[in-house]
């Protein structure tokens, strides 16, 4: 009988070992962490109204200034 309740404990024993994997679990917290945060910049990142970094101008063009207009 003793043997059976040595076995048994064992079996609990070696159950709770593998539950208490703290820093698994921490390391695995902390990359579902980033992994959200890089979806959230890159989410931030797509969402420019298209608006250019820089303007473009045509140096060809002529303005008439709205004093000269003939009705």
């Amino acid at each position: 009988m003793s043997d059976l309740n040595d076995k048994v404990n064992e079996r609990w024993q070696q159950r709770r070992k593998k539950g208490y994997n703290w820093p698994k679990l921490i390391v695995m917290l902390l990359i579902l962490v980033a992994i959200f945060y890089a979806m959230n910049m890159l989410q931030n990142g797509s969402n420019v109204q298209g608006v250019p970094m820089a303007e473009t101008t045509d140096s060809s063009t002529v303005e008439i200034p709205a004093g000269e207009m003939k009705p």
